[in-house]
């Protein structure tokens, strides 16, 4: 399969009342499952919600470094984009004020500029513009140069999860320090201690009935978004389709379709598969997707000095 596929609209279809979530069209064989676009919602099929914890490596001088800022915060938001041509670091202080606070850059982050974005003539005095951009460019040094061990960090959470753990914990080869106890280098050089944030997830955990232990889901041509296949990560087995069906380039549904045992190019095929499987396994994908977005988040907070943002962490 290749491609998005473009079919008329069947208005008789698309407007009779259903019962949510997927089902057949008259027409779907066995190995395939459509489901309309209004019927594609994943908290409906998600598994159930977890809570768990996810313990990062941050720099002991990390929190030090908001000590000054911090009462200038209220529910702050802290959202990093890192790019070798362009970086940005935008600030949202307060979650209920239309004030931005940003830090931006070409090349290198030595050379960016800083700047408030406010409705309000001077939300902020002269004396706290000083504190605020001088932490600003801290913390973007500070993620600039963590940025590889972020990606690791943020990977490490997701597979721990998906494995089944509720608590995720960097390797260590010494015992784990108390949370927010600085931990130093033998030469003197300051340590790191440990963060950490409480993340929501629907990421389900092991299923001892399925012989797939997870599922990817990969674009085969990057310029074309409505055709996705679903991957055995273990084996590299094709396992199905997801295609996006289409009316004059507006998505009305998305079909799920089990590759035969020829596409599968292995003699036992995908017997063991069913068009529902790939539903969960693509609302997997999803969930996994955010967890990783809101574990990002979380460290970027902690390496800039803040907690885990509340939007990430999911108590109460």
């Amino acid at each position: 399969m290749a491609g998005s596929v473009l079919v008329p609209a069947d208005p008789a279809a698309r407007d009779a009342p259903d019962a949510p979530g997927p089902r057949p069209l008259a027409d779907d064989p066995p190995t395939v499952l459509t489901v309309r676009r209004e019927h594609d919602v994943v908290p409906e099929r998600a598994t159930p919600w977890r809570e768990v914890v996810a313990e990062f490596d941050v720099p002991a001088d990390a929190r030090a470094s908001a000590d000054l800022v911090r009462p200038l915060l209220d529910d702050p938001e802290l959202h990093w984009t890192p790019g070798l041509r362009r970086g940005v670091l935008a600030l949202l202080p307060c979650s209920t004020a239309m004030v931005r606070v940003v830090l931006s850059w070409e090349w290198s982050v030595e050379a960016a500029d800083f700047s408030v974005h406010s409705p309000e003539p001077e939300p902020f005095s002269s004396d706290d513009l000083v504190v605020l951009e001088g932490w600003l460019r801290a913390a973007a040094r500070r993620l600039a140069s963590e940025g590889d061990a972020i990606e690791v960090a943020v990977t490490r959470v997701v597979d721990d999860v998906v494995s089944g753990l509720d608590r995720s914990a960097p390797p260590r080869s010494t015992p784990t320090p108390a949370d927010d106890d600085a931990v130093s280098d033998p030469d003197g050089a300051p340590g790191h201690t440990t963060g950490t944030a409480v993340l929501g997830t629907r990421v389900a955990g092991p299923d001892t009935e399925s012989g797939h232990g997870r599922v990817d889901v990969r674009l085969p041509d990057p310029g074309d978004p409505g055709h996705e296949v679903l991957v055995d990560v273990s084996t590299g087995r094709l396992l199905g389709h997801r295609t996006t069906l289409a009316d004059e380039g507006d998505p009305w549904a998305f079909r799920y379709v089990v590759v035969d045992e020829v596409e599968a190019a292995r003699a036992e095929g995908p017997a063991d598969v069913v068009p529902t499987d790939l539903v969960h396994w693509h609302d997997q994908h999803i969930q996994r997707q955010m967890l990783a977005d809101d574990a990002r988040q979380a460290l970027v907070h902690l390496l800039a000095g803040l907690d885990a943002p509340a939007s990430v962490g999911y108590r109460g």
